[in-house]
């Protein structure tokens, strides 16, 4: 993209009218040339800011679909989570008919760690959950899920 601008730059400042005068009149290359930094540099930025926001989008915060591959088969969950500075809050829905739970954890980098309490009539039943977020998936560690027994977890950003 720079270059081409370059290009562009290059081909105003040598294109002569018939009077001898650039395309640019009787601009000085030096006023041409801090124009055309000003103007490529601006370019530059908005690519930055876009990238960001773009990067920003595809962070941890909000809704993701997480399955457990277990001995009781596949269960499909949706999880909320709301990172700010390596702290995760949020909700899961097991699906169950239930209702939601509160969820939390920690963010280091892409390491995930995060659980959640299941109520049970025998006591409450902690579920904690690890992984390696990539980019709008996250590769679960294995794991042991209280009742749905061992397996692997997986999640995908909605």
């Amino acid at each position: 993209m720079v270059f081409a601008m370059f290009c562009v730059f290059v081909t105003m400042c040598r294109i002569s009218l018939p009077d001898g005068s650039g395309v640019m009149g009787d601009m000085s290359k030096s006023k041409a040339c801090t124009i055309f930094i000003v103007f490529a540099v601006s370019l530059l930025l908005g690519f930055f800011i876009s990238t960001a926001s773009v990067q920003a989008q595809s962070g941890l915060s909000g809704v993701w679909e997480i399955k457990l591959d277990t001995q009781t088969g596949e269960q499909v969950w949706t999880a909320t989570f709301d990172e700010t500075g390596g702290t995760i809050a949020g909700e899961i829905d097991m699906n169950d008919g239930e209702g939601v739970l509160p969820l939390e954890g920690t963010l280091d980098g892409t390491t995930i760690q995060w659980g959640f309490v299941v109520p049970d009539l025998d006591g409450d039943m902690p579920i904690n959950l690890s992984g390696e977020i990539q980019g709008l998936a996250i590769d679960g560690d294995e794991g042991s899920f209280v009742w749905y027994g061992t397996g692997v977890w997986t999640g995908r950003k909605q």
